[in-house]
């Protein structure tokens, strides 16, 4: 609802205000190429999905969690155009400037990761997964932050098929630039499909039932990582707020890619 969108930008507005913060930080990567952050308030919130939301997975069970730290985290998925300045190659299966970085495995992520850090004196990381479920929600409880459903004007992802009482519509069989949607609460954009964004969690199908309730950062060992949000090729239920998906760190495929934190210290 408008009203609930309008009360999220307030309190991100004011809480970036009390800590004195910018709701917005750019950092130049390059000439004239930069990267651009958003303030994320400390809060709490439920994660996972409600036993009656559809298609849901075992592995989504609610539980109420509490952020103490507020971050920053990248309005938009890193393009290409970023990931090249920084790190000089580009194997994404499409080209394009605007477009998300994919074909990326979750060490590459962290190498580009480790070099930003490096170049900028900062600390940047990936989101673990509970800040990109709640930087994603931003103040929603439905499937997605859209609401109860979501349709091919809103992301990009499979719309060949309509969720609960959506509509069918638009297969791009593609990426598309970074920001050709309308943003959530939070000023983020792309957090529903364009590309699958690697966390830095170890993925463990029942963590959700031993997960600290304070600032948890997945379980410490295990093989695969926590990939989030649905990609251009997933079908609507794959890009719901809840939603979990995991691969190995060695993954590489045209439709993952990932999105920056960074620490506020």
């Amino acid at each position: 609802t408008p009203s609930l969108k309008t009360q999220t930008a307030a309190l991100q507005q004011k809480a970036a205000a009390d800590a004195g913060m910018p709701l917005e930080k750019t950092i130049e990567l390059g000439v004239d190429v930069n990267m651009v952050l958003v303030y994320i308030p400390a809060g709490e919130f439920d994660m996972g999905s409600p036993a009656m939301e559809m298609e849901r997975d075992s592995d989504e069970g609610q539980h109420h969690i509490k952020l103490t730290k507020a971050f920053y985290i990248g309005k938009f998925e890193v393009t290409q155009l970023q990931y090249r300045v920084i790190m000089n190659e580009n194997n994404s299966k499409f080209g394009g400037d605007k477009l998300p970085i994919e074909n990326i495995n979750w060490h590459e992520a962290g190498r580009f990761l480790k070099k930003l850090s490096d170049k900028t004196g900062l600390k940047f990381r990936l989101p673990t997964e509970a800040q990109w479920e709640y930087a994603c929600r931003a103040g929603t409880t439905t499937a997605f932050n859209t609401g109860t459903t979501i349709d091919s004007d809103f992301a990009n992802y499979n719309a060949k098929d309509a969720y609960a009482d959506g509509i069918i519509g638009k297969y791009l069989n593609r990426t598309t630039d970074v920001g050709s949607y309308q943003p959530n609460a939070f000023g983020l954009y792309d957090m529903h499909g364009n590309v699958w964004e690697w966390c830095s969690d170890i993925y463990e199908k029942d963590y959700y039932k031993i997960t600290p309730t304070i600032d948890p950062k997945g379980p410490q060992e295990g093989g695969s990582r926590v990939i989030r949000g649905g990609g251009w090729d997933e079908k609507a239920y794959k890009c719901r707020s809840a939603d979990r998906n995991y691969r190995g760190p060695k993954a590489d495929r045209a439709d993952i890619g990932f999105r920056v934190v960074l620490e506020i210290e």
